[in-house]
């Protein structure tokens, strides 16, 4: 499974309005990921900062510190989930990595 542009771009919206969330990397992507995105490179259209593997959505964000980075990250889950989840997407879990903390 992967996300269409509004899916991704709605997910992406929710974490970067989580507040102590500074900036929103590029996830590694699994195999089926990376294929699509060598699409994407391929046809010059710009990358979803999230990932969905299977039904695994791969999150990376950097915080600014005004709250503590594991609640950010926990704010950073829920919104992303909800926005999931609120598009139709199953998941099975979402993993949020903090790439820097501010």
């Amino acid at each position: 499974m992967t996300l269409d542009d509004e899916t991704a771009a709605a997910i992406e919206a929710a974490v970067l309005a989580v507040p102590g969330v500074a900036e929103l990397y590029r996830a590694n992507p699994g195999l089926g990921t990376a294929v699509d995105s060598a699409r994407r490179l391929a046809g010059r259209a710009p990358g979803s900062r999230v990932a969905l593997d299977e039904d695994v959505l791969r999150v990376v964000i950097g915080t600014d510190g005004s709250v503590p980075a594991p609640s950010t990250a926990r704010a950073a889950h829920a919104a992303a989930y909800e926005a999931a989840t609120g598009h139709g997407v199953t998941l099975a879990r979402v993993d949020v990595r903090i790439a820097r903390v501010g």
